[in-house]
């Protein structure tokens, strides 16, 4: 459906002008964008998860295992914390666990 009306309202910018239908296109949008910007800090953690809380926007928290493995928690809203399980890969939290063992990404 909603291809539908982006279709239509991609003709009928045609219809009305070229110069418009530049300015409506998703590719246009998306170069106005910016990255968003999260501030994160381990907020928790024992020998299985890590609590990742970040300001900034929504965000999804991630941990490196001992396997290897990275785990991702759930998504949540900024100044929350997203816990990210290693038994949930049959694993435990990688160890010595480092600044660069966990973090978390925009959503």
């Amino acid at each position: 459906m909603k291809r539908k009306l982006f279709a239509v309202a991609v003709a009928g910018l045609t219809l009305a002008g070229g110069s418009t239908l530049a300015a409506a296109t998703p590719a246009a949008a998306s170069q106005d964008a910016q990255p968003l910007a999260l501030s994160c800090s381990l907020a928790w953690n024992d020998k299985n998860t890590a609590g990742i809380r970040c300001s900034g926007g929504s965000f999804i928290g991630w941990a490196r295992c001992k396997n290897g493995q990275v785990t991702q928690g759930a998504q949540a809203a900024s100044g929350t914390i997203s816990y990210a399980y290693c038994t949930s890969v049959y694993s435990s939290l990688k160890s010595p666990f480092t600044r660069s063992d966990w973090g978390g990404v925009p959503k």
